[in-house]
C-alpha cells in the first residue's frame, strides 16, 4: 500500500486513507441515488441509464487510480485519472442541462467543450467553484503524455536510481511524493464537485457524517499547504 514518508507523512496518510474511504461510501449513495425512482423520476429509463454508466465510470476510474497509486505505479494511475476527470466534466453538462443528455445520446457530434462554455456563461461568478476540473484534467493529460519530460524526469529520480519499470520502486522520490500528495488533494476536490450533482439532504446521513470529517481534514490540509 503507498504511503508518505515526506513532511506531514501522518496527516496525509490520514487523509489517504479517508480519502479511500469516501471514494467507496460516495460511490454507494450516488449508485443507490441514481436508481432511485422518486429522485430521478424526471429522466426517461435510457436517461437514466446513460447517468448510470457514467457515475460508475468515473467510481471504476477512481478506484483503479488508487490502485495504482498503491502500487507506485504512477503513470497508469493518470490514465486511469485522465478518464475519471474527463467523465466528471460529462457528468456536469448532462445533469445540468436535460438537453445535452438527449444530445449526447443522439448526435455523434456532441461536443463536450461547446456544453462547457455554455454552462459557464450562464453560471453566476459567485457560483463558480474556484476549483477547476477541465483544468485539473490539463494538468494530468499533459504529465500523462511526457510533454514536458524536463518537469516529468526529476521526480522519477529516487537517490541514484531512475525506475524504468512498471513501477517507480519500493518508495517514491520526495518529488513524485509531493506530485502524488497533490493529484490526491484534487481528487478529492474533484469528487467533492461531481457528488454536489446528487442531493443528500438527509438521504444518507452516513455519507454525510463521513463527508464532513474529509472536508475537516481538507481544511486541515489548506492550513498546512496553502
Amino acid at each position: 500500500m503507498f504511503n508518505f514518508t515526506i513532511q506531514n507523512a501522518d496527516f496525509l496518510n490520514d487523509f489517504y486513507f479517508e480519502f479511500k474511504e469516501y471514494i467507496k461510501i460516495a460511490y454507494a449513495f450516488s449508485a443507490k441515488y441514481l436508481i432511485n425512482p422518486a429522485l430521478m423520476e424526471n429522466y426517461k429509463e435510457q436517461e437514466k441509464l446513460t447517468l448510470i454508466l457514467l457515475n460508475k465510470s468515473i467510481y471504476q476510474n477512481m478506484f483503479n487510480t488508487i490502485a495504482q497509486f498503491d502500487n507506485n505505479m504512477i503513470f497508469s494511475a493518470l490514465s486511469c485519472l485522465e478518464n475519471a476527470l474527463y467523465n466528471i466534466r460529462l457528468f456536469y453538462v448532462l445533469k445540468i442541462n436535460q438537453n445535452n443528455l438527449y444530445k449526447y445520446m443522439t448526435d455523434e457530434y456532441f461536443d463536450l467543450k461547446k456544453c462547457e462554455e455554455i454552462a459557464d456563461r450562464n453560471t453566476d461568478i459567485k457560483e463558480r467553484n474556484e476549483f477547476s476540473v477541465k483544468d485539473f484534467y490539463k494538468e494530468i493529460k499533459k504529465n500523462n503524455r511526457f510533454e514536458d519530460i524536463k518537469e516529468i524526469m526529476p521526480a522519477q529520480i529516487n537517490g541514484d536510481n531512475l525506475y524504468i519499470g512498471l513501477s517507480n520502486g519500493r518508495e517514491l522520490s520526495v518529488k513524485l511524493q509531493d506530485k502524488v500528495r497533490g493529484y490526491v488533494i484534487s481528487m478529492y476536490k474533484a469528487l467533492s464537485f461531481h457528488n454536489q450533482m446528487f442531493f443528500n439532504g438527509g438521504i444518507d446521513k452516513d455519507f454525510e457524517e463521513l463527508e464532513g470529517r474529509i472536508y475537516r481534514k481538507f481544511m486541515e490540509y489548506i492550513k498546512l499547504y496553502v
